[in-house]
């Protein structure tokens, strides 16, 4: 062998050798509950900060002692409960009072390594901490573990310690103490332990040949299900939910590692662009982990049809277990019997919530209009957990709150808009959370149901980061009118929100007459060629390959194209109703408000009063033209008096476009039509994204009409 071995290296070979050559030389992975592990290295970092005289304040100590608890998501396992009794265990380690020169004492040589808790040179004493509780069985291995120790320290100082200490930190007195001098008797029986434990490994290293099935599983090996090899009409694995992440355990095979890399994984939508400017970049987004076996926990559906058709191929049958070590927050959130302003869900929202509960995460998407946030609400009633609502608008924030506090009549926690209010059933914009997550990560760890609107845009990294933090949440709820993206980056949704459960389009509400037909309208031919011309040459500076510049070419085509701008402004004059105009950049909601008279713009930087303002204004009648940056009001905000909705802004994505036609959909007493206003931009820039918009549109089974001016 040409690497050093450690204690716990030639402990494992001698508890099992197939465990050992499962772990070390083959390098099997293996999925265990590292949280007493963990909680030991909090305890052993504590008291090594203290006796290394790094800190002595007791204050300061339990800072960092805290600070490390948490960094290793302690709160989210079953020691959840345990925190204080480890800090004890920590003062109790600080009242033994030694006199250590060193902690975490490294002794190397070739063929081995040992770190010693604490060691004392001047007084030739090794001291070990220990969190576990007292057993004749740890008693024989910990004092093994010492005796190893002092033969490494002979070798290094030419002298036997002349004491050697294991510390029960759970216990005071005689019962926390294991001490014994060592020997010449007791070194040599290590080194013989030692050199017999290296010549056996490596003869198996030699040979290659993994070592026999124990007659009986050591009670510690992680490989028990590996081993099990008499069934051989079956493959076996195991899922284990390990906070927001799945880890498969099982023999997999080079077959199955290929088919699991290709499934979870995709290039990106633009990867030819991106290669053609740098040939030796990734494009590839990979969600397997094959060091780790590990992949985010919205695959925990696809993961489980992945193994059932590997096996299928094999022709063997397939054991599956799903094994969850999250720890949930028992909290029970007192909720009425059924919504306390009457309201009652219709067919196929009920049908909603059932699938919902019965998958317990997934995404739901039902279109604009089709009262996602009631359904939310019945999930949150039915279910009464610590529920978090994410939102990534400010005005979706408020009306949302105010949706679910008259559904459930209880008061809703506020996390954003200038408020921090925590409450059993809490709504917070995913700006706030994103920015102070280690403000709020014990909180997120008591969240039993989560809660994602506008779902789309899960692909975002706070939100990804969001869903990391959420290591006990047992429901996960995904919404939206479109739950899918123009990117290509679908599969990032699935990752956090998992996959599509319930589906439900537009045009089937508008059929059972839950929605309003919409009268669908393009502008067409609102230029002459001429006019078209000479915006052309205004836009091009005449240079010899000229490179055309979207940004210009966008500000005379769109933001200050007075044709285009004239027609918007007639529209408005000409219709008496309730009129949302969506721009994309904020020159141009400036240039018609300005043009059109008794119209309120509203954009990112309008101040949170004047924001509240004019948005209570016009869903109250007060405003009759509003206008808004696409961004803010494509989706999410329910102004169920809309009577038209004019997209100003060219956008190219066909999900926004369906997003800004909900806007106008939703019925309403004395509202008689619902119309949505769009253009057939000239330029190559715009004209295909025109046809675009349209193309979405028809795919979802609306009527086009196309309106020509010339």
């Amino acid at each position: 062998m040409d690497k050093p071995t450690s204690f716990s290296q030639n402990n494992v070979f001698n508890n099992c050798s197939r465990w050992w050559f499962l772990q070390y030389i083959k390098k099997v992975p293996t999925v265990q509950d590292m949280c007493y592990a963990d909680a030991g290295t909090v305890l052993h970092s504590t008291l090594q900060k203290y006796y290394s005289n790094e800190i002595k304040d007791l204050n300061d100590l339990k800072a960092f002692f805290n600070k490390e608890w948490n960094s290793k998501n302690l709160p989210a396992t079953k020691l959840r409960f345990k925190q204080d009794s480890y800090w004890v265990m920590a003062l109790n380690g600080i009242e033994l009072n030694k006199n250590l020169g060193s902690t975490e004492f490294k002794i190397y040589f070739p063929d081995v390594v040992g770190y010693i808790d604490g060691l004392s040179t001047s007084e030739d004493e090794l001291i070990d901490w220990k969190s576990s509780t007292r057993s004749p069985e740890n008693e024989e291995e910990y004092k093994l573990q010492l005796q190893f120790y002092s033969y490494l320290y002979q070798r290094k100082f030419s002298r036997l310690p002349k004491k050697a200490t294991v510390y029960y930190l759970k216990y005071n007195g005689s019962k926390g103490e294991l001490t014994f001098n060592p020997t010449d008797e007791d070194v040599k029986k290590a080194e013989t332990w030692h050199i017999e434990t290296r010549s056996k490994m490596k003869e198996l290293i030699d040979k290659n040949i993994c070592p026999p099935k124990c007659a009986q599983c050591h009670f510690f090996c992680p490989y028990k299900d590996y081993c099990d090899e008499n069934d051989k009409e079956h493959l076996n694995f195991k899922i284990h939910i390990m906070g927001s992440h799945l880890v498969i355990e099982g023999n997999i095979s080079p077959l199955l590692e290929k088919g699991l890399n290709k499934k979870f994984s995709y290039e990106l939508k633009n990867s030819y662009w991106i290669k053609k400017h740098n040939p030796n970049i990734n494009t590839m987004v990979r969600f397997w982990n094959p060091k780790n076996r590990t992949l985010p926990i919205g695959f925990i559906y696809g993961l489980g049809k992945t193994l059932k058709d590997y096996t299928a191929f094999k022709k063997v049958g397939l054991n599956l277990e799903i094994k969850d070590h999250r720890i949930f927050d028992e909290t029970k959130v007192l909720m009425p019997d059924k919504f306390v302003n009457g309201k009652e869900l219709r067919d196929y929202q009920k049908e909603a919530v059932e699938t919902f509960l019965n998958k317990k995460i997934g995404v739901l998407e039902i279109c604009t209009g089709g009262g996602k946030t009631l359904i939310a609400a019945e999930i949150i009633r039915r279910l009464g957990y610590k529920t978090l609502f994410v939102v990534d608008k400010i005005e979706l924030l408020r009306q949302t709150k105010q949706v679910l506090e008259e559904a459930l009549g209880i008061e809703i926690g506020q996390i954003g808009a200038g408020e921090s209010n925590i409450k059993d059933v809490t709504i917070a914009t995913i700006q706030t959370l994103s920015k102070n997550l280690h403000l709020y990560s014990q909180y997120l760890q008591t969240i039993r149901l989560s809660i994602v609107d506008e779902c789309h845009k899960l692909s975002a990294d706070s939100y990804i980061k969001l869903s990391k933090h959420l290591t006990t949440t047992e429901f996960r709820l995904s919404i939206s009118g479109t739950a899918r993206r123009d990117d290509g980056n679908d599969m990032k949704i699935t990752s956090v929100g998992g996959y599509h459960i319930y589906n439900l389009g537009s045009t089937q509400l508008i059929q059972q007459g839950w929605l309003m037909k919409p009268k669908i309208q393009f502008i067409d031919d609102y230029m002459t060629s001429e006019d078209i011309d000479k915006l052309e040459e205004n836009t091009k500076t005449g240079l010899i390959n000229e490179t055309e510049s979207y940004s210009k070419y966008y500000n005379n085509f769109i933001v200050y194209n007075s044709y285009r701008n004239k027609h918007i402004k007639t529209l408005c004059e000409g219709h008496k109703k309730k009129v949302l105009i969506l721009v994309k950049l904020i020159e141009h909601g400036k240039l018609l408000e300005d043009q059109i008279e008794g119209s309120k713009y509203l954009y990112g930087e309008t101040n949170k009063e004047d924001r509240a303002t004019i948005f209570k204004d016009f869903v109250e009648g007060r405003l009759k033209t509003l206008i808004s940056t696409i961004s803010i009001f494509a989706e999410g905000i329910d102004i169920p008096s809309l009577d038209m909705v004019i997209n100003a802004s060219g956008n190219k994505g066909d999900v926004k476009t369906i997003q800004v036609l909900g806007r106008v959909l939703r019925k309403l007493e004395g509202k008689t039509e619902a119309f949505y206003i769009d253009f057939m931009d000239p330029s190559n820039f715009f004209h295909q994204s025109a046809l675009s918009r349209r193309r979405a549109l028809m795919k979802e089974g609306h009527e086009i009409e196309v309106i020509h001016k010339q």
